[in-house]
Protein backbone atom coordinates (compact mmCIF):
# COMPACT_ATOMS: atom_id res chain seq x y z
CA UNK A 1 0.00 0.00 0.00
CA UNK A 2 1.33 3.46 -0.57
CA UNK A 3 0.17 6.76 1.44
CA UNK A 4 1.32 10.10 1.59
CA UNK A 5 5.13 10.97 1.76
CA UNK A 6 7.39 14.27 2.21
CA UNK A 7 4.05 15.72 2.62
CA UNK A 8 2.17 13.49 -0.33
CA UNK A 9 3.11 10.33 -1.15
CA UNK A 10 5.50 7.41 1.22
CA UNK A 11 5.60 3.76 0.84
CA UNK A 12 4.82 2.24 4.18
CA UNK A 13 7.96 1.26 6.35
CA UNK A 14 9.87 3.36 3.85
CA UNK A 15 13.24 4.36 5.77
CA UNK A 16 14.28 7.05 3.71
CA UNK A 17 12.48 10.32 2.60
CA UNK A 18 10.05 12.34 5.23
CA UNK A 19 8.23 15.55 5.36
CA UNK A 20 9.69 18.24 3.53
CA UNK A 21 11.41 21.22 5.33
CA UNK A 22 8.64 23.81 6.33
CA UNK A 23 5.63 21.86 4.77
CA UNK A 24 3.63 20.05 7.14
CA UNK A 25 2.32 16.41 6.45
CA UNK A 26 -1.12 15.33 5.33
CA UNK A 27 -2.56 11.99 6.48
CA UNK A 28 -2.35 9.22 4.07
CA UNK A 29 -4.38 8.96 1.06
CA UNK A 30 -5.06 4.90 0.22
CA UNK A 31 -4.70 3.81 -3.51
CA UNK A 32 -4.60 0.32 -4.96
CA UNK A 33 -2.44 -0.18 -7.45
CA UNK A 34 -2.85 -1.42 -10.65
CA UNK A 35 -0.93 -2.74 -13.87
CA UNK A 36 -2.89 -0.75 -15.99
CA UNK A 37 -2.06 2.81 -16.90
CA UNK A 38 -5.97 3.79 -16.95
CA UNK A 39 -6.69 5.63 -14.17
CA UNK A 40 -10.25 5.06 -12.00
CA UNK A 41 -11.67 7.42 -9.45
CA UNK A 42 -14.78 6.68 -7.41
CA UNK A 43 -16.32 9.47 -5.81
CA UNK A 44 -18.22 8.33 -2.53
CA UNK A 45 -20.24 10.95 -1.38
CA UNK A 46 -19.04 12.16 2.48
CA UNK A 47 -15.86 10.40 2.19
CA UNK A 48 -12.59 10.56 0.32
CA UNK A 49 -12.54 8.97 -3.23
CA UNK A 50 -10.97 6.12 -3.84
CA UNK A 51 -8.20 6.19 -6.39
CA UNK A 52 -6.31 3.75 -8.29
CA UNK A 53 -2.92 4.15 -8.82
CA UNK A 54 -1.22 5.00 -11.96
CA UNK A 55 2.15 5.94 -13.23
CA UNK A 56 0.81 9.08 -13.99
CA UNK A 57 -0.29 9.86 -10.93
CA UNK A 58 2.50 8.70 -8.81
CA UNK A 59 4.86 10.42 -11.68
CA UNK A 60 2.42 13.64 -11.05
CA UNK A 61 2.70 13.89 -6.92
CA UNK A 62 6.58 12.87 -6.94
CA UNK A 63 7.08 15.72 -9.80
CA UNK A 64 5.35 18.32 -7.42
CA UNK A 65 7.29 16.98 -4.31
CA UNK A 66 10.04 17.14 -6.11
CA UNK A 67 9.66 20.98 -7.21
CA UNK A 68 8.65 21.89 -3.93
CA UNK A 69 12.05 20.61 -2.19
CA UNK A 70 13.95 22.94 -4.92
CA UNK A 71 12.10 25.92 -3.52
CA UNK A 72 9.89 25.61 -7.23
CA UNK A 73 6.62 26.38 -4.96
CA UNK A 74 4.53 27.91 -7.90
CA UNK A 75 4.95 24.99 -10.18
CA UNK A 76 4.40 22.42 -7.63
CA UNK A 77 1.36 23.94 -6.58
CA UNK A 78 -0.18 24.19 -9.95
CA UNK A 79 0.72 20.28 -10.53
CA UNK A 80 -0.97 19.30 -6.79
CA UNK A 81 -3.79 21.67 -8.08
CA UNK A 82 -4.80 20.05 -11.48
CA UNK A 83 -4.21 16.39 -9.53
CA UNK A 84 -6.60 17.38 -7.09
CA UNK A 85 -9.34 18.60 -9.11
CA UNK A 86 -9.18 15.14 -11.29
CA UNK A 87 -8.85 13.13 -8.57
CA UNK A 88 -11.40 14.56 -6.30
CA UNK A 89 -9.26 14.38 -2.58
CA UNK A 90 -9.26 17.26 -0.15
CA UNK A 91 -5.97 16.54 1.08
CA UNK A 92 -4.53 17.44 -2.24
CA UNK A 93 -6.36 20.67 -2.52
CA UNK A 94 -4.71 21.77 1.23
CA UNK A 95 -1.20 20.95 -0.04
CA UNK A 96 -1.57 22.99 -3.31
CA UNK A 97 -2.70 25.38 -0.87
CA UNK A 98 0.72 25.05 1.35
CA UNK A 99 2.51 25.03 -1.81
CA UNK A 100 1.41 28.52 -3.46
CA UNK A 101 1.66 29.93 0.51
CA UNK A 102 5.04 28.81 0.32
CA UNK A 103 5.79 30.67 -2.99
CA UNK A 104 3.75 33.83 -1.75
CA UNK A 105 1.18 33.10 -4.86
CA UNK A 106 -1.69 34.63 -3.06
CA UNK A 107 -4.16 34.13 -6.45
CA UNK A 108 -3.07 30.13 -6.51
CA UNK A 109 -3.51 29.89 -2.85
CA UNK A 110 -7.27 31.18 -2.95
CA UNK A 111 -8.19 28.87 -5.81
CA UNK A 112 -6.75 25.89 -3.68
CA UNK A 113 -8.37 26.88 -0.89
CA UNK A 114 -11.61 27.36 -2.57
CA UNK A 115 -11.28 23.96 -3.79
CA UNK A 116 -10.94 23.11 -0.34
CA UNK A 117 -14.40 24.31 0.35
CA UNK A 118 -15.94 22.82 -2.71
CA UNK A 119 -14.95 19.18 -0.79
CA UNK A 120 -15.54 20.36 2.59
CA UNK A 121 -18.11 23.51 2.04
CA UNK A 122 -18.65 23.64 6.03
CA UNK A 123 -14.74 23.11 7.33
CA UNK A 124 -13.89 26.05 9.86
CA UNK A 125 -10.52 26.44 8.78
CA UNK A 126 -11.29 26.22 5.25
CA UNK A 127 -13.53 29.11 5.66
CA UNK A 128 -11.16 31.18 7.58
CA UNK A 129 -8.66 30.51 5.22
CA UNK A 130 -10.74 31.62 2.68
CA UNK A 131 -11.28 34.67 3.88
CA UNK A 132 -8.39 35.71 4.41
CA UNK A 133 -7.07 35.07 1.11
CA UNK A 134 -9.54 36.61 -0.44
CA UNK A 135 -8.95 39.89 2.21
CA UNK A 136 -5.05 39.21 0.83
CA UNK A 137 -6.27 39.75 -2.41
CA UNK A 138 -8.16 42.67 -2.34
CA UNK A 139 -11.14 40.57 -3.11
CA UNK A 140 -13.33 41.81 -0.47
CA UNK A 141 -16.85 41.50 -2.01
CA UNK A 142 -18.70 38.95 0.34
CA UNK A 143 -16.69 39.87 3.30
CA UNK A 144 -18.79 42.01 4.92
CA UNK A 145 -21.76 39.74 5.17
CA UNK A 146 -19.52 36.63 6.37
CA UNK A 147 -17.68 38.53 8.82
CA UNK A 148 -20.74 39.66 10.31
CA UNK A 149 -22.01 35.98 10.03
CA UNK A 150 -19.41 35.27 11.92
CA UNK A 151 -19.63 37.93 15.08
CA UNK A 152 -22.89 37.21 15.84
CA UNK A 153 -22.89 33.34 15.54
CA UNK A 154 -19.94 33.63 17.93
CA UNK A 155 -19.87 33.13 21.80
CA UNK A 156 -17.21 34.62 22.41
CA UNK A 157 -17.63 38.11 20.95
CA UNK A 158 -14.28 39.39 21.71
CA UNK A 159 -12.54 36.52 19.78
CA UNK A 160 -14.23 36.84 16.86
CA UNK A 161 -14.06 40.59 15.95
CA UNK A 162 -9.97 39.87 17.10
CA UNK A 163 -10.85 37.02 13.90
CA UNK A 164 -12.08 39.65 12.04
CA UNK A 165 -9.55 42.33 12.98
CA UNK A 166 -6.70 39.56 11.42
CA UNK A 167 -8.85 39.11 8.13
CA UNK A 168 -9.08 42.95 6.92
CA UNK A 169 -6.04 43.34 8.32
CA UNK A 170 -4.68 41.79 5.28
CA UNK A 171 -6.47 43.95 3.12
CA UNK A 172 -3.85 45.77 0.98
CA UNK A 173 -6.17 49.10 1.01
CA UNK A 174 -6.59 49.97 4.86
CA UNK A 175 -8.95 52.38 4.34
CA UNK A 176 -11.25 50.11 2.46
CA UNK A 177 -10.77 47.19 5.26
CA UNK A 178 -11.70 50.21 7.64
CA UNK A 179 -14.85 50.99 6.01
CA UNK A 180 -15.81 47.02 6.03
CA UNK A 181 -15.50 46.42 9.74
CA UNK A 182 -17.36 49.69 10.21
CA UNK A 183 -20.33 48.12 8.19
CA UNK A 184 -19.66 44.96 9.86
CA UNK A 185 -19.75 45.94 13.26
CA UNK A 186 -22.80 48.72 12.40
CA UNK A 187 -25.30 45.94 12.28
CA UNK A 188 -23.99 43.19 14.66
CA UNK A 189 -25.29 42.29 17.81
CA UNK A 190 -21.33 43.35 18.75
CA UNK A 191 -21.64 47.06 17.96
CA UNK A 192 -21.73 49.28 21.19
CA UNK A 193 -18.99 46.55 23.07
CA UNK A 194 -15.39 47.83 24.21
CA UNK A 195 -13.99 44.85 21.94
CA UNK A 196 -15.51 46.62 18.76
CA UNK A 197 -14.95 50.35 19.22
CA UNK A 198 -11.17 48.81 20.34
CA UNK A 199 -10.83 47.21 16.71
CA UNK A 200 -12.34 50.65 14.98
CA UNK A 201 -10.09 52.49 16.39
CA UNK A 202 -7.05 50.02 15.82
CA UNK A 203 -7.55 49.49 12.21
CA UNK A 204 -8.42 53.20 11.73
CA UNK A 205 -4.92 53.96 13.17
CA UNK A 206 -3.46 51.27 11.04
CA UNK A 207 -5.24 53.08 8.02
CA UNK A 208 -3.85 56.69 8.97
CA UNK A 209 -6.98 58.08 10.07
CA UNK A 210 -6.25 59.86 13.16
CA UNK A 211 -9.57 61.29 13.74
CA UNK A 212 -11.72 58.59 13.47
CA UNK A 213 -8.97 56.27 15.54
CA UNK A 214 -9.30 59.07 18.65
CA UNK A 215 -13.02 59.00 18.33
CA UNK A 216 -13.25 55.42 17.87
CA UNK A 217 -10.99 55.00 21.29
CA UNK A 218 -13.04 58.02 22.96
CA UNK A 219 -15.67 55.43 22.37
CA UNK A 220 -14.34 52.51 23.94
CA UNK A 221 -13.75 54.45 26.81
CA UNK A 222 -17.28 55.69 26.98
CA UNK A 223 -18.62 52.35 27.12
CA UNK A 224 -15.46 50.75 29.77
CA UNK A 225 -14.67 54.07 31.81
CA UNK A 226 -12.25 52.02 33.50
CA UNK A 227 -10.76 50.51 30.90
CA UNK A 228 -6.71 50.70 30.55
CA UNK A 229 -6.70 49.89 27.42
CA UNK A 230 -9.14 52.42 25.82
CA UNK A 231 -7.73 55.33 28.02
CA UNK A 232 -4.29 54.17 26.27
CA UNK A 233 -5.41 54.40 23.20
CA UNK A 234 -7.38 57.73 24.07
CA UNK A 235 -3.65 59.23 24.85
CA UNK A 236 -1.51 57.48 21.94
CA UNK A 237 -4.42 57.89 19.20
CA UNK A 238 -5.27 61.59 20.45
CA UNK A 239 -1.65 62.19 20.56
CA UNK A 240 -0.74 63.31 16.52
CA UNK A 241 -4.39 65.21 16.74
CA UNK A 242 -3.89 67.27 19.65
CA UNK A 243 -1.06 66.35 21.87
CA UNK A 244 -1.89 68.49 24.52
CA UNK A 245 -5.31 67.48 25.66
CA UNK A 246 -3.97 63.32 24.60
CA UNK A 247 -2.19 64.39 28.31
CA UNK A 248 -4.84 65.99 29.88
CA UNK A 249 -7.18 62.82 29.05
CA UNK A 250 -4.36 60.78 30.13
CA UNK A 251 -3.63 62.49 33.46
CA UNK A 252 -7.10 62.87 33.62
CA UNK A 253 -7.60 58.96 33.88
CA UNK A 254 -4.47 58.27 36.27
CA UNK A 255 -5.00 60.53 38.23
CA UNK A 256 -8.72 58.63 39.34
CA UNK A 257 -7.19 55.38 38.48
CA UNK A 258 -3.39 56.19 39.76
CA UNK A 259 -2.29 51.81 39.35
CA UNK A 260 -2.23 52.43 35.80
CA UNK A 261 0.83 51.20 35.16
CA UNK A 262 0.85 51.07 31.68
CA UNK A 263 -0.62 54.42 30.70
CA UNK A 264 1.69 56.08 33.26
CA UNK A 265 4.93 54.29 32.00
CA UNK A 266 4.20 55.20 28.51
CA UNK A 267 3.73 58.74 29.23
CA UNK A 268 6.66 59.18 30.57
CA UNK A 269 7.95 57.52 27.53
CA UNK A 270 6.15 59.60 25.70
CA UNK A 271 8.00 62.84 27.83
CA UNK A 272 11.25 61.39 27.36
CA UNK A 273 10.72 61.41 23.61
CA UNK A 274 10.00 65.09 23.55
CA UNK A 275 13.07 65.73 25.63
CA UNK A 276 10.94 66.62 28.64
CA UNK A 277 12.95 64.77 30.78
CA UNK A 278 12.16 66.23 33.91
CA UNK A 279 8.05 65.53 33.93
CA UNK A 280 8.88 61.81 32.43
CA UNK A 281 11.20 61.20 35.79
CA UNK A 282 8.17 63.00 37.64
CA UNK A 283 5.57 60.66 36.40
CA UNK A 284 8.47 57.78 37.69
CA UNK A 285 9.32 59.04 41.18
CA UNK A 286 5.17 59.56 41.45
CA UNK A 287 4.63 56.26 40.47
CA UNK A 288 7.68 54.42 42.63
CA UNK A 289 6.24 55.93 45.68
CA UNK A 290 2.62 54.13 45.00
CA UNK A 291 4.92 50.73 44.73
CA UNK A 292 8.11 50.73 46.29
CA UNK A 293 8.94 47.18 45.56
CA UNK A 294 8.34 47.88 41.55
CA UNK A 295 12.27 47.82 41.18
CA UNK A 296 11.98 48.64 37.04
CA UNK A 297 10.98 52.07 37.95
CA UNK A 298 14.46 52.96 39.40
CA UNK A 299 16.21 51.68 36.39
CA UNK A 300 13.31 53.60 33.94
CA UNK A 301 14.82 56.77 36.23
CA UNK A 302 18.08 55.51 35.08
CA UNK A 303 17.41 55.46 31.64
CA UNK A 304 15.81 58.98 31.03
CA UNK A 305 19.27 60.49 33.30
CA UNK A 306 21.12 58.55 30.48
CA UNK A 307 19.09 59.99 27.61
CA UNK A 308 19.18 63.83 29.70
CA UNK A 309 23.07 63.12 30.01
CA UNK A 310 22.73 63.36 33.60
CA UNK A 311 25.50 60.75 33.97
CA UNK A 312 26.68 60.65 37.49
CA UNK A 313 22.79 60.45 37.98
CA UNK A 314 22.61 57.51 36.21
CA UNK A 315 25.11 55.91 37.32
CA UNK A 316 23.64 56.23 41.15
CA UNK A 317 20.42 55.20 40.14
CA UNK A 318 21.91 52.13 38.31
CA UNK A 319 23.85 51.32 41.12
CA UNK A 320 21.11 51.40 43.52
CA UNK A 321 18.93 49.16 40.89
CA UNK A 322 21.66 46.19 40.84
CA UNK A 323 21.99 46.28 44.58
CA UNK A 324 18.22 46.03 44.96
CA UNK A 325 18.37 43.13 42.11
CA UNK A 326 21.08 41.70 43.52
CA UNK A 327 19.77 40.79 47.13
CA UNK A 328 16.36 40.18 45.39
CA UNK A 329 18.11 37.06 43.44
CA UNK A 330 19.69 35.77 46.50
CA UNK A 331 16.44 35.42 48.05
CA UNK A 332 14.43 33.85 45.12
CA UNK A 333 15.05 30.57 43.22
CA UNK A 334 16.72 30.48 40.62
CA UNK A 335 14.32 30.68 36.86
CA UNK A 336 11.82 32.34 39.55
CA UNK A 337 12.32 35.94 37.56
CA UNK A 338 14.01 37.73 34.73
CA UNK A 339 16.09 39.49 37.44
CA UNK A 340 19.47 37.81 35.83
CA UNK A 341 18.07 39.77 32.11
CA UNK A 342 17.42 42.72 33.92
CA UNK A 343 21.07 43.02 35.80
CA UNK A 344 22.73 42.66 32.10
CA UNK A 345 20.65 45.54 31.06
CA UNK A 346 22.28 47.56 34.06
CA UNK A 347 25.56 46.34 33.84
CA UNK A 348 25.30 47.52 30.07
CA UNK A 349 24.39 50.78 30.47
CA UNK A 350 26.86 51.00 33.27
CA UNK A 351 29.38 50.05 30.97
CA UNK A 352 28.11 52.71 28.40
CA UNK A 353 28.30 55.47 31.03
CA UNK A 354 31.78 54.79 31.82
CA UNK A 355 32.96 54.82 28.49
CA UNK A 356 31.18 58.27 27.93
CA UNK A 357 33.15 59.31 30.52
CA UNK A 358 36.10 58.12 29.28
CA UNK A 359 36.71 55.50 31.56
CA UNK A 360 37.48 52.76 29.64
CA UNK A 361 39.22 50.04 32.04
CA UNK A 362 36.01 50.53 34.34
CA UNK A 363 33.82 49.86 30.87
CA UNK A 364 35.36 46.21 30.27
CA UNK A 365 35.36 45.88 34.06
CA UNK A 366 31.76 46.33 34.39
CA UNK A 367 31.16 44.06 31.36
CA UNK A 368 32.58 41.36 33.02
CA UNK A 369 29.97 40.88 35.90
CA UNK A 370 27.58 39.67 33.36
CA UNK A 371 27.96 35.91 33.31
CA UNK A 372 24.27 35.14 31.58
CA UNK A 373 24.89 32.58 29.18
CA UNK A 374 22.30 33.83 26.83
CA UNK A 375 24.98 37.42 27.10
CA UNK A 376 28.10 36.99 27.86
CA UNK A 377 28.92 36.33 24.85
CA UNK A 378 28.02 40.10 23.54
CA UNK A 379 29.36 41.30 26.49
CA UNK A 380 32.73 40.40 25.49
CA UNK A 381 32.30 41.79 21.95
CA UNK A 382 31.29 44.90 23.56
CA UNK A 383 34.34 44.62 25.58
CA UNK A 384 36.79 44.10 22.75
CA UNK A 385 35.13 47.00 20.47
CA UNK A 386 36.14 49.32 23.87
CA UNK A 387 39.89 47.92 24.09
CA UNK A 388 39.72 49.05 19.80
CA UNK A 389 38.11 52.28 20.77
CA UNK A 390 41.66 52.69 23.05
CA UNK A 391 43.68 51.46 20.10
CA UNK A 392 44.15 48.30 22.04
CA UNK A 393 43.71 45.84 18.42
CA UNK A 394 45.73 43.01 19.42
CA UNK A 395 43.83 43.35 23.59
CA UNK A 396 40.72 43.85 21.30
CA UNK A 397 41.45 40.36 19.41
CA UNK A 398 42.12 38.65 21.90
CA UNK A 399 38.67 38.98 23.86
CA UNK A 400 37.34 38.06 20.68
CA UNK A 401 38.75 35.03 20.35
CA UNK A 402 38.42 34.00 23.90
CA UNK A 403 34.63 34.83 23.61
CA UNK A 404 33.63 31.43 23.10
CA UNK A 405 30.45 31.56 20.47
CA UNK A 406 27.87 29.22 20.94
CA UNK A 407 26.31 29.64 17.98
CA UNK A 408 26.14 30.09 14.38
CA UNK A 409 24.66 33.89 14.87
CA UNK A 410 27.63 34.43 17.75
CA UNK A 411 30.10 32.79 15.22
CA UNK A 412 29.45 35.16 12.84
CA UNK A 413 29.29 38.31 15.04
CA UNK A 414 32.60 37.21 15.94
CA UNK A 415 33.80 36.98 12.98
CA UNK A 416 32.25 40.26 11.59
CA UNK A 417 33.52 42.59 14.22
CA UNK A 418 37.50 40.95 14.13
CA UNK A 419 37.89 41.76 10.86
CA UNK A 420 35.90 45.44 11.92
CA UNK A 421 38.23 46.19 14.23
CA UNK A 422 41.22 45.06 11.75
CA UNK A 423 40.06 47.76 9.25
CA UNK A 424 40.01 49.97 11.62
CA UNK A 425 43.16 49.65 12.26
CA UNK A 426 44.28 49.88 8.99
CA UNK A 427 45.81 45.71 8.56
CA UNK A 428 42.93 45.01 5.85
CA UNK A 429 45.41 41.56 5.34
CA UNK A 430 45.11 40.35 8.60
CA UNK A 431 41.01 41.57 7.96
CA UNK A 432 41.16 39.15 4.74
CA UNK A 433 42.83 36.10 6.72
CA UNK A 434 40.27 36.24 9.31
CA UNK A 435 37.58 36.61 7.37
CA UNK A 436 38.93 33.79 4.75
CA UNK A 437 38.79 31.35 7.65
CA UNK A 438 35.65 32.34 9.00
CA UNK A 439 34.66 31.38 5.01
CA UNK A 440 36.11 27.89 5.84
CA UNK A 441 34.61 27.24 8.51
CA UNK A 442 31.21 28.69 7.64
CA UNK A 443 30.74 28.15 3.96
CA UNK A 444 27.03 29.34 3.39
CA UNK A 445 26.95 32.56 4.98
CA UNK A 446 26.08 35.08 2.86
CA UNK A 447 27.49 37.66 5.46
CA UNK A 448 31.06 36.44 5.98
CA UNK A 449 31.38 36.50 1.65
CA UNK A 450 29.56 39.97 1.38
CA UNK A 451 32.32 41.37 4.14
CA UNK A 452 35.13 39.16 2.26
CA UNK A 453 34.37 40.63 -1.21
CA UNK A 454 34.01 44.49 -0.41
CA UNK A 455 37.85 43.56 1.23
CA UNK A 456 39.09 42.03 -1.76
CA UNK A 457 37.81 44.51 -3.72
CA UNK A 458 39.75 47.22 -1.34
CA UNK A 459 42.85 45.25 -1.97
CA UNK A 460 41.96 45.18 -5.27
CA UNK A 461 41.55 41.47 -5.76
CA UNK A 462 38.91 42.04 -7.98
CA UNK A 463 38.83 38.47 -9.67
CA UNK A 464 38.34 37.13 -5.95
CA UNK A 465 35.67 39.81 -5.40
CA UNK A 466 33.37 38.81 -8.34
CA UNK A 467 33.81 34.83 -7.39
CA UNK A 468 32.74 35.56 -3.90
CA UNK A 469 29.82 38.05 -5.07
CA UNK A 470 28.32 35.25 -7.92
CA UNK A 471 28.64 32.69 -4.58
CA UNK A 472 26.44 35.20 -2.54
CA UNK A 473 23.93 35.70 -5.53
CA UNK A 474 23.45 31.91 -5.94
CA UNK A 475 23.05 31.56 -1.96
CA UNK A 476 20.13 34.65 -1.87
CA UNK A 477 19.50 35.29 -5.52
CA UNK A 478 17.49 38.45 -3.76
CA UNK A 479 20.63 40.13 -2.17
CA UNK A 480 20.50 42.96 -3.60
CA UNK A 481 23.62 45.11 -2.49
CA UNK A 482 25.95 42.16 -4.19
CA UNK A 483 24.35 42.57 -7.55
CA UNK A 484 24.91 46.11 -7.10
CA UNK A 485 28.32 46.06 -6.12
CA UNK A 486 29.19 43.73 -8.79
CA UNK A 487 28.17 46.04 -11.08
CA UNK A 488 29.75 48.63 -9.65
CA UNK A 489 32.80 47.72 -10.08
CA UNK A 490 32.60 46.54 -13.10
CA UNK A 491 31.08 49.76 -14.13
CA UNK A 492 34.14 51.44 -12.38
CA UNK A 493 36.48 50.29 -14.29
CA UNK A 494 34.67 50.98 -17.36
CA UNK A 495 34.44 46.87 -17.93
CA UNK A 496 31.39 44.87 -19.86
CA UNK A 497 28.93 47.77 -19.13
CA UNK A 498 25.38 45.83 -20.47
CA UNK A 499 26.49 43.08 -17.84
CA UNK A 500 27.15 45.94 -15.28
CA UNK A 501 23.85 47.53 -16.48
CA UNK A 502 21.92 44.42 -15.85
CA UNK A 503 23.38 43.51 -12.53
CA UNK A 504 22.28 47.10 -11.64
CA UNK A 505 19.02 47.20 -12.76
CA UNK A 506 18.34 43.75 -10.85
CA UNK A 507 19.82 45.42 -8.00
CA UNK A 508 17.09 47.88 -8.21
CA UNK A 509 14.51 46.02 -8.95
CA UNK A 510 15.18 44.53 -5.86
CA UNK A 511 15.94 47.92 -3.62
CA UNK A 512 14.17 50.62 -5.68
CA UNK A 513 14.47 53.33 -2.83
CA UNK A 514 18.36 52.57 -2.29
CA UNK A 515 20.28 55.60 -2.78
CA UNK A 516 23.99 53.88 -3.01
CA UNK A 517 22.11 51.57 -6.18
CA UNK A 518 20.93 54.63 -7.31
CA UNK A 519 23.91 56.05 -7.68
CA UNK A 520 25.25 53.10 -8.61
CA UNK A 521 22.63 53.23 -11.75
CA UNK A 522 23.66 56.90 -12.03
CA UNK A 523 27.42 55.64 -13.03
CA UNK A 524 26.30 53.37 -15.12
CA UNK A 525 24.69 55.80 -17.11
CA UNK A 526 27.70 57.74 -17.27
CA UNK A 527 29.57 55.39 -18.97
CA UNK A 528 27.41 54.53 -20.71
CA UNK A 529 27.14 58.45 -22.15
CA UNK A 530 23.96 58.96 -21.25
CA UNK A 531 24.85 62.01 -19.16
CA UNK A 532 21.01 63.43 -18.58
CA UNK A 533 20.00 59.89 -17.14
CA UNK A 534 22.88 59.85 -14.74
CA UNK A 535 21.69 63.25 -13.35
CA UNK A 536 18.65 62.19 -13.60
CA UNK A 537 19.22 59.15 -11.07
CA UNK A 538 22.02 60.71 -9.19
CA UNK A 539 20.50 63.64 -8.16
CA UNK A 540 17.40 61.25 -6.75
CA UNK A 541 20.36 59.70 -5.06
CA UNK A 542 21.80 62.71 -3.74
CA UNK A 543 18.76 64.02 -1.98
CA UNK A 544 17.93 60.68 -0.28
CA UNK A 545 21.42 60.51 1.13
CA UNK A 546 24.07 63.58 0.22
CA UNK A 547 27.18 61.44 0.57
CA UNK A 548 30.97 62.56 -1.42
CA UNK A 549 31.09 59.75 -3.09
CA UNK A 550 27.43 60.78 -4.41
CA UNK A 551 28.50 63.87 -4.79
CA UNK A 552 32.19 63.29 -6.92
CA UNK A 553 29.91 61.40 -9.70
CA UNK A 554 26.78 63.74 -10.03
CA UNK A 555 29.43 67.05 -10.05
CA UNK A 556 31.14 64.97 -12.99
CA UNK A 557 27.90 64.23 -15.02
CA UNK A 558 27.35 67.55 -14.37
CA UNK A 559 30.33 68.76 -15.69
CA UNK A 560 30.15 66.67 -18.91
CA UNK A 561 26.63 68.65 -19.31
CA UNK A 562 28.98 71.53 -19.13
CA UNK A 563 27.11 72.70 -16.33
CA UNK A 564 30.47 73.72 -14.11
CA UNK A 565 28.96 75.89 -11.85
CA UNK A 566 26.46 73.69 -10.57
CA UNK A 567 29.27 71.01 -10.72
CA UNK A 568 31.39 73.03 -8.23
CA UNK A 569 28.30 73.19 -6.23
CA UNK A 570 28.04 69.86 -5.31
CA UNK A 571 31.83 69.42 -4.86
CA UNK A 572 32.30 71.84 -2.48
CA UNK A 573 28.90 70.78 -0.67
CA UNK A 574 30.87 66.95 -0.72
CA UNK A 575 34.41 68.36 0.57
CA UNK A 576 32.51 69.89 3.50
CA UNK A 577 30.57 66.68 3.93
CA UNK A 578 34.22 64.31 4.01
CA UNK A 579 37.10 66.42 2.88
CA UNK A 580 39.26 63.59 2.31
CA UNK A 581 36.86 60.86 0.20
CA UNK A 582 39.30 59.23 -2.20
CA UNK A 583 36.59 59.24 -5.23
CA UNK A 584 35.81 62.96 -4.92
CA UNK A 585 39.57 63.60 -4.95
CA UNK A 586 40.18 61.81 -7.75
CA UNK A 587 37.93 63.30 -9.42
CA UNK A 588 39.39 66.91 -8.39
CA UNK A 589 42.22 66.00 -9.88
CA UNK A 590 41.42 64.32 -13.09
CA UNK A 591 39.44 66.94 -14.15
CA UNK A 592 41.83 69.58 -13.23
CA UNK A 593 39.06 71.46 -10.48
CA UNK A 594 40.40 73.87 -7.76
CA UNK A 595 37.60 74.58 -5.89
Amino acid sequence: MLGLFGGVWATTGCTQGGPSKGVSQTTPLEIKPRTSESEEIRLRTGQLPEVTLTSSIVFRVLAAEISAQRSAFIPAGKTMLDLAQEVGDVRLARRALEFYLAGGNLAGALDSVRLWLRFEPEDVEALSTELTLSAASGQTSGLTTALRKKIDEASDKTAAIGQAMAVLGRVPDKRAGLAILISVLQESQARDTLPAHIAVADLARAAGDAPRALSAAKAALSVAPRSEDAAMRVFEYGLPVDAQQAFRDAQGFTAAHPNARRLRLLMAAQWAERRDFDLATAELVAMAKLAPDDFDLVFMQAQIAYRAKRLLEARSLLEQFVSLQTQRQVTMADGANDEGSALVDAYQLLSRIAQDQGFFDDAVSVLDKIQDPAARHNARVRQAAIRAQQGRTDAALALLDASNPQSPEEELLTASVGAQILRDANRPLEAIKRLEAANARMPDTVEIKYELAMLYERNQRMNDTERLLREVIALDPGHAHSYNALGYSLADRNQRLPEALKLITRALEIAPNDPFIMDSMGWIKFRLGDYVAAVQYLEKAYRVRPEADIAAHLGEALWMLDQRDAAKEIWKKGVAKEADNATLLETLKRLGVQL
